[in-house]
C-alpha cells in the first residue's frame, strides 16, 4: 500500500529537519526550501513568495495529501516588508496551490508570538510561580510584525477551510533549540517544545479527526503558561517532557542521552 504523500515547506530548517528525519518511514516525503543547493525529484529549491514557482512544484507532485508549512521568515524581529512578502504572501501562495492540487490537510506552523504581548505586561507569565494559562480562545496579542504575520496565517487557514474545505491544524509553536536543551534561556523553562513532543504533536495533527483547530505547541513544562487542554482532548497530544526535569536531551543524531 502506497504511503500518503507529505510535502514539508522549509524542510532544511530546524523543525523541517527534525520532522523529515522522524516521518520518513510513515510518509512519501517531499520538501521545499529556499536554501536547497539544487532541486531534485523530492527536494525543490524555490521561493514561496513567487506564485508561479509554488504552483509549479505542487503540480509536479501527483496525489499530494498533506502539507506541513514551515517556510517563511522565522525571525521574531523581522521587519514588515519581509513578513508581508514571505509569511503572509508566501502562506497565501501555499494555500492556494494546495487548494488547486486537492490537498486534504495543512499543518501550519504558527507561533507563540501571536500572543507574545501577554508577556510584556509585568510581571511576565514566565516569571510567575503559578501563571494563569493563556488559551487559544483569548484575544490575540502579537508582539511584533512577525506575530502579526502568523496571526494572518491562521486567518488564511480558517478562510481556506470555511470557503474551500481545506483542512488546517495551526500550531503556535513554542521555543525549540538545535541541541534540544531548554537551559540556554530562563524563559524556555516555560516555553520549551522538545523534539520528540514536536514530532508527536505533528503526527497527531496530521491524523486527528479534527477539520480545523488552533493549538499551542509546548512540552509539559511545570512552568508552562499556555493551555494545551484542547490539544490533549482534540488531538490526543500528551507531551512527555518537562524543561524543569529534563529527563533526556535528544542529540543531533537523534539518540537519547541522560542529563
Amino acid at each position: 500500500m502506497a504511503l500518503p504523500k507529505l510535502l514539508i515547506t522549509g524542510c532544511n530548517g530546524l523543525v523541517g529537519r527534525i520532522l523529515s528525519h522522524h516521518l520518513e518511514n510513515d510518509f512519501d516525503l517531499y520538501g521545499i526550501d529556499i536554501s536547497s543547493n539544487e532541486s531534485s525529484e523530492r527536494i525543490f529549491q524555490m521561493d514561496i513568495s513567487k506564485t508561479e514557482q509554488v504552483q509549479s512544484v505542487f503540480s509536479r507532485i501527483a496525489s499530494l495529501t498533506f502539507v506541513v508549512h514551515l517556510a517563511g521568515d522565522p525571525r521574531a524581529d523581522a521587519d514588515w516588508d519581509s513578513v508581508f512578502v514571505n509569511n503572509i504572501g508566501g502562506t497565501k501562495n501555499i494555500y492556494e496551490a494546495a487548494r488547486l492540487a486537492g490537498v486534504k490537510r495543512i499543518v501550519l506552523a504558527s507561533s507563540n508570538h501571536v500572543t507574545g504581548a501577554y508577556e510584556s505586561v509585568p510581571p511576565s507569565p514566565h516569571m510567575k510561580k503559578n501563571p494563569m494559562l493563556i488559551t487559544t480562545r483569548d484575544p490575540i496579542r502579537p508582539d511584533g510584525f512577525y506575530g502579526v504575520s502568523k496571526a494572518a496565517g491562521e486567518a488564511l487557514a480558517r478562510m481556506y477551510y470555511e470557503v474551500y474545505g481545506l483542512e488546517s491544524i495551526c500550531l503556535r509553536i513554542g521555543s525549540m533549540t538545535k541541541e534540544d536543551d531548554p537551559r540556554i534561556n530562563p524563559r524556555f523553562e516555560s516555553t520549551w517544545l522538545s523534539h520528540r513532543d514536536l514530532v508527536q504533536l505533528v503526527r497527531k495533527s496530521l491524523s486527528a479527526d479534527v477539520k480545523f483547530g488552533i493549538y499551542y505547541g509546548v512540552s509539559n513544562n511545570d512552568k508552562r503558561f499556555w493551555d494545551i487542554s484542547n490539544a490533549e482532548a482534540e488531538l490526543g497530544y500528551h507531551p512527555e517532557d518537562d524543561a524543569s526535569k529534563r529527563k533526556y536531551i535528544l542529540n543531533t543524531k537523534g539518540t537519547k542521552s541522560t542529563k
